[in-house]
């Protein structure tokens, strides 16, 4: 079964599209070098690099059963302005006019779980509603990737629309407490991770270090990375990485330490922390589960960008291989 993939970035959605069987046959992006990215991995697929606006899907109509793919984020994105639909990069109406001039099997979104809190919910209803008019029964939930196997915690809404049926049910939790597996841990991930030219920025202890229970909290250190725990899931991989935001490996265990320090009264450090390093481009987009022969292509800051851009593969096959299960 054949599926297009809407603002598809470097490629994370697609890659799991394939991984889960369905035959990724275009793909839609507006910026060159994330397009770059994936006509280098995914050849064979027409690239439509422009404006979604611009482009008339129907002409797909009756060849493609899937309309998948992850608006801009940054309208609803707790980390931005979340002007919604006020802000100009919404093009969540763009989706739903590729699924009424395409008229598919079914449709899967991929958002922010932003999309789906309280301040936003109500536009979010009303765009399930006008994809329902197309006759599709809907399904929404907010997924925790680390829940599916990812080594990484990443909160997504997914929206499914099925034309032919109404029993649609997401995929249950593979990973994590009181399941067979346990999450995967970065650690796990990052073990024989290839070499990488390494990130640069400096690790600085905060002059006014913010204390919390968990060394992992708080502010032990100057900008926005994060330390992670290496034997638990990592925190988001942001989009903004590859400067001070990149977040920050510790494998000796500096950081809980200097952490302990504080919390017995210690005094702050100064300067540069020794042991510590923030994430490689590889080691990037091993948490976003980018298999190692993936290449991303363009500066290094824009590579970094393309990764924490993305669906993470891996969650994107587990959700995109029941959706095929069910359009079948």
């Amino acid at each position: 079964m054949k599926a297009i993939d809407l603002f598809c970035g470097a490629g994370g959605l697609s890659l799991g599209l394939k991984t889960a069987g369905w035959d990724v046959v275009a793909a839609v992006e507006y910026e060159r070098t994330a397009m770059d990215t994936h006509a280098r991995n995914m050849p064979g697929v027409d690239h439509l690099c422009g404006d979604v606006r611009e482009v008339n899907f129907k002409k797909y109509r009756g060849a493609v059963d899937l309309v998948a793919g992850g608006p801009p984020c940054q309208p609803f994105s707790v980390s931005g302005k979340q002007l919604g639909n006020d802000d100009l990069r919404d093009m969540v109406p763009q989706f739903v006019r590729a699924v009424r001039e395409v008229k598919p099997k079914a449709f899967m979104l991929e958002n922010v779980h932003g999309l789906a809190t309280a301040r936003f919910l109500p536009y979010l209803e009303e765009k399930v509603r006008e994809l329902a008019k197309l006759g599709y029964k809907i399904q929404w939930k907010v997924l925790n990737a680390a829940d599916y196997g990812v080594p990484q915690k990443r909160l997504r809404l997914i929206v499914v629309g099925m034309r032919d049926r109404d029993d649609f049910k997401f995929p249950n939790p593979t990973h994590g407490a009181g399941r067979k597996q346990s999450h995967r841990t970065v650690a796990e991930a990052l073990s024989d991770c290839p070499e990488d030219e390494p990130n640069r920025a400096r690790v600085v202890y905060a002059k006014n270090p913010i204390l919390r229970r968990s060394p992992f909290a708080g502010m032990l250190l100057n900008g926005k990375g994060r330390p992670l725990d290496m034997d638990a899931p990592s925190f988001t991989i942001p989009a903004s990485a590859g400067g001070n935001r990149t977040h920050i490996l510790d494998p000796d265990g500096v950081l809980r330490k200097y952490h302990a320090h504080l919390m017995r009264g210690g005094k702050p450090r100064q300067g540069d922390v020794e042991g510590c390093a923030r994430l490689t481009v590889k080691q990037s987009a091993r948490l976003q589960t980018f298999p190692d022969w993936f290449e991303f292509v363009g500066r290094r800051n824009q590579r970094y960008t393309q990764i924490g851009n993305a669906v993470p593969p891996a969650f994107a096959a587990v959700v995109a291989k029941q959706v095929l299960k069910f359009a079948r």
